[in-house]
């Protein structure tokens, strides 16, 4: 799908990027991933020509970017940014549609897909379409972000850092939103972060940058597994995989302490502990700690009424896992659930511990792989 051919980029005698040889396939989420100045973002903005390489080719779709006409070719491509990039005198309606309406598309179809770009990204159409980017949030305004990368339904997204500048809370539940996005809709995504979490979370493949060059590109397991050298080792942190993960059970590996809340708590209080604590999910219990349910920040978001209570927006139907449940199985679980994390619970349904994607395998590995000293 993209292919990058022996791409250098110097600045004078300066080589930002050198000689680097990569393909992405069609329909996975790429994570670029390294320390500031490493090349990342570089190496995005060649793909869609804000950069020009000093020598080498990208190839998309079998065809060098250099035969497209530059300017369709990144109005076929997605493209999302930390600062969101909005237009500030548009309203949200007009950021959406301005490339649809550049290409001339129906304006009967621009305007539906609009209104399911808008769900799609936890957003009400009627509600924020014809607001403008200052009336909205930092976390809405990079929904709209998003919304309108998807908007021509390229096969191709480049997302440079979308969400680093996002408070702790909508941060994660965009990386969930994404992550689902991807799940239904298998796009072809380059996705540039500096963090480790983000990229386990989100990625299919991780591509490791250190001063220019690729130090390792493979899937999220691989790499954890087997680290290519001792930068890579370094960056991911130290000894992250286990030699025998099906030895491994979850009580070995779980967050002990969930952050909880009654089911008689009000959506108020409960935003209040989750902007505490810097989560996006809350465990409800009783007072025998039995687990209830699960809330989450984006659904109490939607409530009007904040003194409404935890109990009536709460998830009954959900996954849990017991102790000593097997990691292996664990990691399936993760990866095929819809939730950030999976509730720890005993035969009497008593909360025990929570499980989450991002945590799950980094760990797994400190605790397991970390050599052990011997007294002779």
């Amino acid at each position: 799908m993209i292919k990058f051919k022996n791409i250098t980029k110097k600045y004078g005698q300066q080589a930002v990027v050198s000689d680097i040889s990569l393909r992405i396939e069609k329909g996975d989420l790429v994570v670029l991933i390294g320390p500031s100045g490493c090349g990342k973002t570089t190496l995005l903005k060649i793909i869609n020509r804000l950069v020009k390489p000093t020598s080498g080719d990208v190839l998309v779709n079998d065809k060098s970017i250099f035969d497209y006409d530059e300017i369709e070719l990144r109005r076929n491509m997605g493209y999302v940014i930390q600062q969101t990039g909005l237009f500030p005198h548009m309203t949200v309606r007009e950021n959406i549609e301005i490339v649809p309406r550049l290409q001339r598309h129906n304006k009967k179809a621009i305007a539906e897909r609009s209104a399911e770009l808008m769900e799609m990204v936890g957003l009400e159409p009627n509600i924020y379409l014809d607001r403008y980017p200052f009336e909205l949030s930092g976390g809405q305004q990079q929904r709209i972000g998003v919304a309108r990368a998807f908007a021509t339904d390229p096969e191709v997204i480049l997302m440079d850092e979308p969400f680093s500048a996002l408070d702790p809370i909508s941060r994660l539940q965009l990386q969930d939103e994404l992550a689902e996005l991807q799940r239904k809709l298998k796009r072809t995504i380059v996705f540039v972060t500096h963090d480790m979490d983000e990229a386990v979370k989100i990625a299919d493949k991780i591509c490791i940058i250190n001063n220019g060059s690729i130090a390792q590109y493979d899937t999220v397991e691989e790499v954890m597994k087997n680290p290519a050298d001792s930068y890579v080792e370094g960056f991911i942190g130290k000894n992250r995989i286990w030699s025998s993960p099906q030895l491994i059970q979850v009580k070995d590996v779980m967050i002990n302490d969930p952050v909880c809340i009654y089911d008689n708590a009000t959506i108020r209080r409960s935003i209040e502990k989750m902007r505490a604590h810097k989560v996006d999910s809350l465990m409800v219990i009783d007072k025998s700690n039995t687990l209830l349910g699960v809330v989450l920040a984006k659904d109490m978001q939607l409530v009007q009424d904040k003194r409404q209570q935890v109990r009536d927006v709460m998830l009954l139907d959900f996954m849990t896992v017991r102790p000593e449940t097997d990691i292996v199985d664990v990691i399936n679980i993760v990866n095929n659930g819809s939730l950030s994390s999976i509730p720890v619970t005993d035969e009497s349904k008593a909360l025990k511990g929570l499980i989450t994607k991002s945590s799950l395998l980094t760990t797994v590995t400190q605790q397991y792989i970390e050599p052990k000293e011997t007294v002779s």
